[in-house]
């Protein structure tokens, strides 16, 4: 199919442990050798020795990420309690009220992430983006609203997810049979991210304590709880 799209990862063991097991997992024969579980194990695996190897802890390799979602969590507590314009309103970015709803939320994730060239910060605007676009779902009565906490979650794991994708592309792409078994494969993944985690989440931060304390550690506690899942196995 070729891997027009893919980046490779780094080659230490972990690494090499990941990419096969993503490309097991990806072959015709992997839905029934290699379960969802291992191939992202394998890669928190891979990514937590990239970390120690740079004398850092897992979570410093999404910082960018977690005060994204405090952000997040922030703007999506103001919809909530006043609606889409005065939230926009509160952040400084009356204008972008009047535009349409997905210039909305690309320059809301472009004004939260100001780094554009990490792929960290890359992942994060397109996870933003999609998760505001549940925000402005709900503010229109199109979606259930969810709780804070709730869609905080959802963008960390959809960050993981899309790491996983960009660090392990090359080989999911090369061993797929097919676009259609490729997309169903991805979708496995993400579906077993998004229900990693507790189940409770606890309450949101108060109104206006989103960018402090209350807001970092309720984000850090929610990744860490994802990650914890898949790194037990």
């Amino acid at each position: 199919m070729g891997t027009s799209t893919a980046r490779r990862g780094p080659s230490t063991a972990a690494w090499r442990w990941a990419k096969g097991s993503a490309t097991r997992y990806m072959s015709p024969e992997g839905v029934t050798t290699v379960g969802v579980r291992e191939v992202v194990g394998r890669y928190v695996a891979a990514l937590q020795e990239t970390g120690a190897a740079q004398s850092q802890d897992l979570l410093a390799k999404f910082r960018l990420t977690r005060k994204a979602a405090q952000s997040l969590g922030e703007f999506a507590h103001r919809v909530a309690e006043s609606g889409w314009a005065a939230a926009l309103e509160a952040q400084g970015l009356a204008a972008l009220s009047k535009a349409s709803p997905e210039a909305a939320v690309s320059g809301l994730a472009a004004n939260w992430v100001e780094d554009h060239d990490s792929l960290e910060a890359q992942v994060a605007r397109t996870s933003l983006t999609k998760c505001l676009r549940k925000v402005f779902a709900a503010e229109t009565g199109e979606e259930s609203r969810v709780s804070e906490p709730e869609l905080v979650r959802t963008f960390l794991a959809e960050v993981l997810c899309q790491r996983l994708v960009f660090d392990l592309g090359e080989s999911l792409e090369a061993a797929a049979p097919g676009w259609s078994e490729y997309h169903q494969g991805l979708a496995r993944l993400e579906d077993e991210l998004q229900r990693a985690g507790p189940e409770t989440l606890g309450d949101p931060p108060k109104l206006g304590q989103w960018q402090g304390l209350a807001g970092w550690v309720l984000v850090t506690e929610v990744l860490k709880n994802i990650l914890r899942v898949f790194q037990e196995l």
